[in-house]
């Protein structure tokens, strides 16, 4: 809180930037509205990580990534590859709607999404879109959208491989191949992780292994110049030993038999169809399957099988009928499937959305407005709107944006359909959400400052009725919060990027903080490159939580993470990195295990 306190306040006694000075905000975003748009023109907060910045940090799974983000908080029940959640605002890991490609990849069964086995290896960025986007994607965007988009071909043909060992005895090999071809575009990637791992419970006696075996491909074919056809297939095999938990002891105990193996794929086709210059179309099918089975001989859950699947059609038009207003309308439909031992059930969705966009003032101000109507089998019909407004100064080098809208979530499968829990009677949870933010560059735009203050409410969340012990809709929330960046280019080979979210959250029905939300959350990012070397220190601190699992508070924490790499020559690159450098001991779950100090090292081949 203090950090963000002393932003606003450097924020207003700061000299406006002169008058030949412009706002950086020309990098596209395609999560905002569906379409390519600049960040300068989106009414949403936007985090953007580039793939470059990524591959600064030598991690290997995207959960690492997040960390270092102050607006996410990662929960992982042990070490790599154990079931990982991520709170996007204080909002519940149901709450934010993740995509692949935009493929929506949500779990049909929890409403969730476990980020453990999403690998980096063909990732070129991620978009973060905060706050309640259900206008435009409809169910789980609450707290907002987070859209991991793959690499595709460009260039001439090239291959790349790169080797990782370090500590836990990790393994991890990786190779891509890529390039266009005349009128097609492709790229190919396939990548191992092997790892002996830590113990998932905390101070456990055996160690729970991980492997991962990932492959991807993205084919690109452009007939003519109104057409384009893509298509994106990715599969991963997943192998995680695992640990159990005792209720009556509240702690997670070893299991040295509890093996998860999951199975998770993803098929997707795109045409984009340019009619006019007032007119385009796109067309999407995609299909997601996961399947897990879970294996214990010393439970009654022995060889347990879980799938689930997506099938979406998406039918969307692009209007712009002035260089001023576009609209983008679409229809969608959603087929959602789970099966497990209690259940084998589907439901449809069919949704109708429309969005406006106008820009005033020489397109110094963008308003947008837009609105959804959702039919789904088993919950009715919903409908969600949202509004907003940036408007940028140039003059001062700064931009205001404010936004308010409304967004649900559709009971989940279990909710709905699980033996003795489930209730076909529930409604969707609903969420209202008002922010304003603003941003400015100084210096010659070596210092940028970003603030925004954020409100959501939380209404007919489903949790356990005490008395039935089957899902309801009881539960209410409240959400405020203060997000402060600030980025400061030193000089051209020096960067420093620190960011701070402070959270208010509120459970209704006992006025206590909601669990596993911490009240601060901190990020210090150091990037130095001289010549070849490039090395980035990372210092995370996330504040005190409570835990309702184990029923007692989790301390605050500090890690510190260094990466570097020297590029030996245009194909060789040497790369290491060091996790938790001081050995700090810390929980992000009660009573599950934390990797402490690690180091780890390979190199990068392009040919």
């Amino acid at each position: 809180m203090i950090v963000s306190l002393l932003l606003i306040c450097f924020f207003f006694i700061t000299p406006s930037a002169s008058a030949e000075e412009e706002v950086k905000l020309d990098e596209i975003v395609v999560t905002a509205a569906r379409i390519e748009e600049p960040v300068g023109e989106t009414t949403s907060g936007v985090t953007l990580i580039e793939g470059k910045d990524i591959q600064k940090m030598n991690v290997d799974f995207v959960p690492d990534v997040f960390r270092k983000i102050p607006e996410l908080h990662v929960i992982q029940n042990g070490g790599t590859g154990k079931v990982t959640s991520v709170l996007l605002r204080g909002g519940s890991s149901s709450h934010t709607l993740v995509m692949i490609d935009g493929i929506r990849v949500n779990s049909t069964t929890t409403g969730s999404f476990d980020f453990s086995g999403i690998t980096v290896a063909d990732i070129e960025r991620i978009e973060i879109v905060k706050g309640p986007q259900s206008t435009i994607y409809g169910s789980e965007a609450m707290a907002g959208v987070i859209n991991i988009i793959t690499k595709k071909g460009e260039g001439r043909p090239k291959a790349g491989v790169s080797l990782e060992s370090g500590s836990f005895g990790t393994y991890n090999p990786s190779l891509a191949v890529s390039g266009t071809y005349k009128i097609t575009d492709y790229r190919l990637t396939g990548n191992y992780f092997s790892t002996d791992g830590i113990s998932a419970a905390k101070n456990g006696a055996e160690r729970d292994s991980y492997r991962n075996a990932f492959v991807s491909g993205k084919f690109g074919i452009k007939p003519s110049e109104n057409v384009e056809i893509e298509v994106t297939g990715r599969y991963s095999y997943d192998r995680s030993e695992l640990d159990g938990f005792d209720f009556f002891g509240r702690k997670a105990v070893d299991d040295l038999n509890f093996v998860q193996r999951g199975h998770h794929a993803l098929l997707s086709g795109k045409g984009m169809l340019h009619l006019s210059d007032m007119w385009d179309q796109i067309i999407s099918v995609s299909r997601a399957r996961d399947s897990l089975t879970f294996r214990d001989p010393d439970t009654a859950f022995n060889n347990t099988e879980m799938v689930t699947s997506i099938n979406t059609i998406d039918w969307q038009h692009v209007f712009s009928p002035a260089e001023y207003y576009s609209i983008v309308a679409g229809l969608e439909y959603r087929e959602e499937k789970g099966e497990n031992p209690g259940f084998d059930e589907s439901l449809d969705n069919y949704a109708l959305y429309l969005s406006n966009k106008l820009k005033l003032f020489r397109k110094s101000l963008v308003v947008t407005a837009g609105a959804r109507y959702d039919d789904r089998d088993t919950s009715g019909t919903k409908a969600t709107y949202r509004f907003g407004a940036v408007y940028t100064v140039p003059l001062a080098g700064a931009s205001i944006r404010a936004s308010y809208g409304t967004g649900f979530r559709a009971p989940a499968l279990n909710e709905l359909f699980f033996p003795f829990y489930g209730n076909r009677n529930l409604k969707p949870e609903e969420t209202t959400s008002w922010e304003i933010g603003i941003s400015k560059d100084l210096f010659e735009d070596r210092v940028h400052l970003s603030i925004t203050y954020f409100d959501q409410e939380y209404e007919n969340l489903i949790t356990t009725n005490p008395l039935t012990f089957t899902a309801a809709n009881i539960a209410e929330a409240t959400v405020k919060g203060l997000e402060a960046s600030l980025l400061l280019e030193v000089n051209d080979h020096v960067h420093i990027k620190t960011g701070h979210t402070y959270l208010d959250t509120e459970d209704r029905q006992t006025g206590k903080q909601l669990p596993l939300r911490p009240q601060d959350k901190l990020n210090l990012a150091i990037d130095v490159s001289i010549k070849d070397f490039t090395v980035v220190a990372n210092y995370t601190f996330v504040g005190d939580r409570f835990d309702s699992s184990v029923k007692r508070p989790l301390s605050s924490y500090s890690i510190v993470n260094v990466s570097g790499s020297y590029r030996v020559s245009k194909e060789l690159n040497c790369f290491a990195r060091i996790e938790n450098l001081f050995d700090e001991d810390y929980e992000e779950i009660g009573s599950f295990g934390t990797p402490g100090f690690s180091i780890y090292g390979g190199i990068r081949v392009s040919l």
